[in-house]
Parts: structure tokens; C-alpha cells; sequence
């Protein structure tokens, strides 16, 4: 059985005739079935967590046992310790078609699209589903209702688009719609260890019973996939600070209008940054130590809409950069925080001009990636319906081919609508 396994999944030996009996022509490799289906049932696991990623996902259709194997976390880890190749580096953004929402995959490496249809969830997504995505996993919204401070997601969803494996998780059991207002997901994952938190920021209206002030506080609500529970931690937040509902963040990141209040976030080695709308203000939640930290960093004045894009070490703000309040050019502005001076330098500025004739503003988050090889770091931002990579490095912009399906007669789609992570396709199971 282990070798029709095998044959399967791609790994197909030569027959050996009987004129060549014997004989192996040079670069020919013969994989004979008698040895491969009397290989312990270990050894071959470790055989088989070599394979690339997209024979693993195809061992789901081999057969039953494999189907279920592909389930269990001890193999997910042993195929994350076998690997012989760097993790893929992919970019995610959201597109609508017949069959509803897909998410489209440029792939780093290969400078390719991918299209990963999400029609194998059981419910129906629309323009705000995308929440947070790390490490192979995507958090989804469904169910959106409207309260009284915003719309916000009834259901939250966490599924693997590869493998097609997918949980619901229960909303928080302490947020209450009639005074909590969410905001921001973010997703920290251990890789190894198979396990990931949810995070998920909200501003929550309290009032003080002696003085009946009214005031607000910043919360994360911290869902563990170990413990299938949720925590939650407080910090009073300075009563100029606000948040925008994911209803109005997305509905700016949409249609572009004057970026004021766009929230946006970043994780970086298990802290989860986010910005307040105007005044802009720095938080910074530590997942680790589970503690608030209010970071006192004035941004930039010319930045205007800013972003975080976050990657190790390093934290990156991006925004339309003008000269001054009456200033409407749309050029792009790059900044790198720097923790002794806690100041933010500039690292580029991409000018209107030179975007050959596009004149809509870069409109979602730029995400960042990692280039192992050369230590590159590449950013990406949406610009009208295409998106630009940047190479710090090497201080280049490049445009990205368009994101449209490559099957033959595949039915049309709409321009990506949804800001974009940074993703590495994984078996990681939510």
C-alpha cells in the first residue's frame, strides 16, 4: 500500500524492461514498491514530510488514512521540521466572483497569482470578512450586525485555505456590543508548536459610578487555541484617543476617501501594534508578557492615512506623504522607526508623478516581506486596484502583475478590494 501511496502522490519509479534489465541510465532514479510498502510506518512519515507542500495537500484525496493524518499535529510538526526548503513567502488580498469571496496568493518567490476559492466555508463572507492572516491561518468575519457603536462580526472564523480545514470561534464572552466597539484582529502563530492566539482590540465605553464620568478603555481580547478560552486585559485610553469600527476602516480603505481614520495594525515577534485614529497614538500590546504598553512616538507630521508594517526589528509606517494640510499630491511616504531616538526616519518617497499617471492614493496597509537570501525586505501597497512592491534594500518599486484568475474561461472577478497580508502557506490546522 505504501508504494501506490507513493505513486500517487507523485513519486512515480521507472519500470525496468527486460532489454535493460539491470541497468540505470545516469540521472535515472527506480523507486521499486516492494521496498517502499515494507518501510516502517515512521520512516516513511519522514519520507513523505519532505515532499513539497502541494503534494501534501494532495495526500488528502489518496486515501482515508492519509486524509486523517494530515490532521494530526504531531505529523503537521514533523513536516515542519523535515522541510529542506525556507518557508514560502506569499501575499494575500480578496477578490468577489460568482461562487463568492476568493483569496488570491502572489507568490514571492515565483512572482506568480494564485486563487484559493473560500467556497468550502459554510457561510456567507462579504468585503469585511478578511480580518488578520499569519502563518498559513486566516481569521474571518461573518455574520456582520450593526450596534450601536458600529458593526462588528457575529462569528469569527479561522481557517487554512490550502488544506481547507476551518473552525468557528465563539465571540468573547466579556464584549458587549452595546458599549465595546472591535476594531482590529491579529493573528500570533508558534509554527512549530502548532498552536496560535487571536487577538482581537476594542475600545470599551465605561462609566465611574462616584463621578459619572464616562470613560473609555482600550481592550484585548486574547483567544488561546490551547486552552479553546478567552482573556481579556484592559488600558485606560487618553480621552482624545478613538478607534474607527471595522465598518469604517474598511469602507476608507475602499473608495479612498480623505484617510483620517484608518486603524491599522502589525505583529511583530508577538507584539500586536495598532494606531488610534486622529490623534494618531502608538499602542502596543505584548502578547507574551499580556500587557499594554502606550508608546509616546509623535509621527511624522507630512504622513497622512499612515499604516504599520511590521517584520523582526524592524517597524515601518507608509502613508501618503504631503507637505502640509493643503497639500493633495498622493505620493507615498516610507518610514522606519528608530527605538534609541524614537523618531521616525524617512526611507523613500514614491511621487505621484512617477506612477505613471495613476491617480488614486495608496489605499490599505502595506505588508512586509523577508528575502533570506539577501536579507531584502519587500513592502507592498495597494495603489487604485494594483498593488506596488518595494525592496528597501535596493530602494526599487516595481508594479505587480494584476491579480485575475490564470484558469482558461474562469469566471470574472472584481479588483482586489481588502488590504493584503503577509502569509506562509502552511498544514498548520486552526
Amino acid at each position: 500500500m505504501a508504494g501506490m501511496w507513493i505513486t500517487r502522490l507523485g513519486i512515480k519509479g521507472h519500470e525496468v524492461n527486460n532489454q535493460a534489465k539491470g541497468e540505470v541510465l545516469p540521472g535515472q532514479t527506480i523507486l521499486r514498491r516492494e521496498i517502499w510498502s515494507s518501510l516502517p510506518d515512521d520512516v516513511l512519515d519522514r519520507v513523505i514530510a519532505r515532499l513539497p507542500l502541494q503534494y501534501l495537500i494532495r495526500m488528502q484525496s489518496v486515501c482515508k488514512k492519509w486524509k486523517i493524518k494530515l490532521r494530526t499535529s504531531s505529523f503537521i510538526r514533523l513536516c515542519e521540521a523535515e522541510s529542506e526548503t525556507a518557508p514560502a513567502e506569499w501575499f494575500l488580498t480578496f477578490g468577489q466572483q460568482k461562487v463568492g469571496t476568493v483569496c488570491f496568493a502572489y507568490d514571492v518567490q515565483l512572482s506568480k497569482w494564485y486563487s484559493l476559492p473560500l467556497g468550502f466555508l459554510p457561510f456567507d463572507l462579504n468585503t469585511k470578512a478578511p480580518l488578520a492572516a499569519a502563518d498559513g491561518l486566516i481569521c474571518l468575519g461573518a455574520g456582520w450586525n450593526a450596534t450601536a457603536r458600529g458593526v462588528m462580526p457575529t462569528k469569527l472564523i479561522i481557517c487554512n485555505p490550502l488544506s481547507r480545514f476551518w473552525r468557528d470561534v465563539p465571540s468573547p464572552p466579556q464584549l458587549d456590543p452595546a458599549t465595546s466597539l472591535v476594531s482590529v484582529a491579529g493573528l500570533v502563530v508558534d509554527r512549530f508548536a502548532g498552536t496560535y492566539k487571536l487577538i482581537v482590540i476594542g475600545e470599551v465605553r465605561r462609566e465611574d459610578s462616584s463621578s459619572s464620568r464616562e470613560y473609555k478603555v482600550l481592550v484585548a481580547y486574547i483567544f488561546d487555541s490551547v486552552s479553546q478560552d478567552w482573556k481579556s486585559y484592559e488600558a485606560e485610553l487618553d480621552p482624545l484617543d478613538s478607534f474607527t469600527s471595522f465598518l469604517a476602516s474598511h469602507f476608507r480603505t475602499l473608495v479612498g476617501h480623505s484617510i483620517r481614520a484608518v486603524l491599522c495594525s502589525a505583529v511583530c515577534e508577538g507584539v500586536l501594534y495598532c494606531l488610534t485614529a486622529r490623534p494618531y497614538q502608538l499602542h502596543a500590546f505584548n502578547v507574551v508578557n499580556e500587557e499594554w504598553n502606550r508608546l509616546k512616538i509623535s509621527l511624522p507630521a507630512e504622513i497622512s492615512g499612515p499604516s504599520l508594517v511590521a517584520r523582526p526589528g524592524h517597524l515601518f509606517l507608509v502613508g501618503a506623504y504631503r507637505h502640509n494640510q493643503h497639500d493633495k499630491s498622493n505620493n507615498i511616504g516610507i518610514w522606519e522607526l528608530d527605538e534609541d531616538t524614537r523618531r521616525w526616519n524617512v526611507v523613500d518617497i514614491l511621487l505621484e508623478a512617477m506612477c505613471s499617471g495613476r491617480r488614486s492614493p495608496p489605499k490599505s496597509p502595506p505588508r512586509s516581506f523577508r528575502r533570506d537570501d539577501n536579507d531584502d525586505v519587500i513592502l507592498f501597497v495597494k495603489w487604485a486596484t494594483r498593488f506596488l512592491a518595494y525592496n528597501v534594500s535596493k530602494k526599487s518599486w516595481v508594479w505587480l502583475p494584476p491579480c485575475v484568475p490564470t484558469a482558461p474561461g474562469a469566471a470574472p472577478v472584481s479588483q482586489p478590494y481588502h488590504n493584503g497580508y503577509v502569509f506562509t502557506p502552511s498544514l498548520l490546522l486552526p
